[in-house]
This record gives structure tokens, sequence and C-alpha cells, in this order.
């Protein structure tokens, strides 16, 4: 690590020529085990090979491989317009470092890419995919040069980086329909689609699911799973200030039903996508997952439940385990999140900001343990401002671009993710696992058996107690 120092803390600085590396797990030896560490100190997913001990001292987890929770379904980010302008602004072979920072065998090795469906915040402007008035045959769809600069690129790297690894999962995520498909006219701000339900507008917004997946595997690129809409009780704020629509559970549920599912099952291109429901903040489980599955039909056709982090802290995680109970063959995936973005904690980005990485791991290990399948972040890269946003919506991201310097950052979000990320593979079971009982709430623990059967566990310690570690 090139270490950089400032107020809040240490990055990493990455170059066109430097960037360090996170060194594979690889074979352990029999007796032996591979310890990765993150520290506020300055330890950045540092290994080293430690003999076992079968009288074990100080803080003793016990991992209990027999007792099996939920399979892993991966670790990723989020191919924003932001992601792609910023990492374009870096020499190419910067550009290339990058993407093996989060995609290749030394960097986090992220298995999951969520992708927008036209433009959200974290653009350089509103566009949608067709915006001619009334054509409901969408014969104007066709893909921007945003997505042909800022996204496919970027994401066809990836692939090819995940594909000796297992491959990249995707999925895509709208934040609002054209303007003319939306009751107040605009992408931005609250609002449903327009007609009747099932209708013409129902029908075309269904079928603009399947344009924008057919133009992408005309680029190579097929997906994994889809959500029919971004947050979407946004949309009942009238005043909402970016792009958003609104549906409620019932509404989402006669969407898939009637409209999407058949859609998808229309085309080649798209009729194996699997479809999420929710991928808004968890406070509105278990009742919005209740709503949506009670119609047999429309819980055929949805295959997982995605969750936001924001507000978290507020709304108890048993909300999580609840959904799983009642709805056990669903899985639950967290789908978006990022620090920064509240005027309470400081908007944007926090250079070296060491407590923001432990929010990151508190976060996934409380997820992990409660029946959550894998962890999204939202932008992979932001410039230092925490942009590019044209509502100027700035937050902080794991990697943060110097655009001035041709230089990139990684925070110590960056290393958490990979605690997780790089040994953490789809197939991975969560097992029960014991600490303690005299511990703080501040240290937490995560277990797990790997696809290659080895035993994992994290542990946060977010206590300055030193008797803790």
């Amino acid at each position: 690590c090139d270490f950089r120092t400032f107020t809040e803390g240490i990055v990493c600085r990455c170059t066109a020529t430097h960037c360090d590396d996170i060194e594979p797990l690889d074979k352990i030896p029999h007796g032996f085990a591979a310890v990765y560490r993150t520290t506020i100190q300055g330890a950045r997913m540092d290994r080293v090979t430690m003999k076992r001990k079968f009288q074990p001292e100080g803080l003793v987890v016990l991992v209990d491989p027999s007792t099996v929770y939920q399979d892993i379904i991966g670790f990723g980010g989020a191919f924003t317009d932001s992601t792609g302008i910023n990492i374009r602004s870096l020499p190419e072979q910067a550009q290339n470092t990058l993407i093996r920072q989060y995609f290749g065998p030394t960097g986090t090795e992220y298995t999951i890419g969520r992708v927008p469906i036209a433009s959200t915040d974290f653009s350089y402007t509103q566009y949608s995919y067709d915006d001619e008035e009334g054509d409901f045959d969408l014969h104007n769809f066709a893909l921007p040069k945003d997505d042909f600069e800022y996204k496919i690129p970027f994401i066809k790297q990836a692939i090819d980086l995940q594909k000796s690894a297992g491959g990249l999962r995707l999925f895509a995520s709208p934040w609002s329909p054209p303007a003319w498909m939306k009751t107040n006219g605009q992408m931005k701000g609250g609002g449903k689609l327009r007609g009747e339900v099932d209708g013409p507008y129902y029908v075309t917004w269904a079928n603009y699911f399947v344009k924008f997946f057919e133009a992408y595997l005309n680029e190579g690129i097929s997906f994994w799973a889809v959500t029919p809409q971004n947050e979407p009780t946004t949309g009942a704020q009238p005043d909402y200030e970016w792009q958003t629509m609104y549906f409620d559970a019932k509404g989402e549920s006669n969407f898939v039903k009637n409209n999407l599912s058949p859609a998808l099952k229309s085309s080649p291109a798209t009729k194996e996508l699997i479809i999420m429901g929710l991928d808004d903040q968890r406070w509105y489980l278990p009742s919005w997952a209740d709503v949506l599955l009670e119609d047999q039909e429309t819980a055929s056709l949805i295959d997982g439940i995605a969750v936001h982090w924001y507000e978290d802290p507020v709304f108890p995680v048993s909300a999580l385990t609840h959904t799983h109970e009642k709805h056990p063959d669903k899985f639950i995936l967290s789908t978006e999140a990022c620090q920064g973005w509240a005027d309470r904690q400081g908007r944007g980005p926090s250079l070296g900001n060491y407590t923001r990485g432990e929010d990151y791991a508190h976060s996934i290990i409380e997820d992990l343990n409660n029946w959550v399948g894998g962890w999204v972040d939202w932008n992979i890269a932001l410039n230092t401002q925490g942009g590019y946003s044209w509502f100027m919506n700035f937050v902080d991201s794991p990697i943060i671009v110097e655009t001035n310097t041709d230089e990139f950052l990684k925070q110590p979000m960056y290393y958490v993710m990979a605690h997780f990320s790089k040994f953490l593979k789809p197939g991975t079971r969560v097992v029960k696992i014991s600490l303690p009982d005299h511990l703080t709430e501040k240290v937490e623990a995560v277990g797990a058996v790997l696809v290659d059967g080895k035993r994992y566990v994290t542990i946060l310690n977010r206590d300055d107690n030193e008797a803790s570690r």
C-alpha cells in the first residue's frame, strides 16, 4: 500500500504503474490457518499464515459446520454512469488497474454487478431510452452514448476478469420510465405509470425492459436478474428530487404477474431472468413480502427479496429473519449501500474514514447472520466531490478517483468489502457460530463453509479494549 494520510485516516494510492494487491488465499498447509487483517493503524488485508492451536486461548469463536443456513449469492457494486465517467477520466492503464482491483484475482473478486436501466441521480443528465411521446411500439428505443461509453466497456472487462472464477452475475434496476409514461410527465419526482392498470402504458413499460436486455445481449452482455423498480416507495413523494416511480406491494405484484414476467418470457434474451421484489429499505419487511407473495402466481415468478441499507440502524434486523421465516423459499439480497448520503454523517467522501468501513462490516455481518445471501455496494468509483451526479447528490465510495492527478484512492471500505467478497463465493454456506458471552456488542462475527470446504470466520472488533482482540 502506498499510504496517503488525510484528516480522517489512511488510504492506499494507486496509479497507472502501481497499486497494492491482495494476496490470494491459495492452499493452506495442514494444521495452519490464513489470517487477513485490516486495522485502523494501517493493515490492509495483510495476510499471514499461522499454526493452529488445538488448545485455543484468548478470544474463541466456535464454528458449527453441521448447522447450515443460507447459500451465499455474492458481493459486488454498481456500474453507474458516474462510475464510468470517473474511470474514463484516468489513463487507460489506470482504468484497467481499477477494474482489476474489483474483479481480478488479486482484488476483491466481486461476483455481482448492478446495472441501472437508463439514468439515475448518478448520471450527467436525466435520460431514457425512448423519449418519443406515445411510442407504444418502442420503435425509437435505443441505447444512448452514456451506456456505450460509461457502462458497457467496463462491464465487459469485469465479465472477462471473472470468466475463470465462475462468472459475473448482473442484475438490472430502473429508476424511472420515460417521462411520457409517468403521471407527472417527468422522470424525476413522484408519479405512477399512466393509464389503466394493465393498459397500454403497462404493456409498453414491460416491453421496455425486454428491449434493454436485448440491446445489452447484442453487446455480448447477459443478465441474471432484474428488479421491477428501484426504491418504489419514493415515487409516492410528489417532490422527490430525482428519478423514481411509485409501486406499492400490491401494484408490484400485479405488474410482475400480468406485465413484466409475460414480457420477459416472450424473448430468448430474458426468458431465464429471475425477478427480485422490493429493492427498497428493510423497514417495509416482512409486510411488503407478505403482500407481494400472497398471490400464488406472483409468488411462483419471484425468486428473491432485495433490500437497501439506508436507515438500518433505526429499524430492527429481525425484519430480515421474519421475512425468511415466512417465505423460506425466497432468498434475500442487499442490493444497495453507500456512506456519506446523509447530512448527519457528512455528505460525500471522507478520505481514510475507518469508521465508515466498520459500518460496512457491521452491516454485512448482521445481514449474513439474518439470512441475507449477499451485499451489493452502490457506485464502484466516484470523484473527490462524490459525483458525478446531475442532482449533486454526493456520496462516498470504496474507490475515489482524483481526476487532476490520474490517481485513485482505495478507502477502508474497499478492504472491508474484500474481507467478504474475496472468500464468500456463490455456493458458500453460512453456518452457526458462537462467541463468548462476556464480549460487548462491538465484537461481531460470521462463519461459513467455503465452496471447497474450508472453514471461514470474519471478526469485527469496534471496541477500543485491547482484551477484546
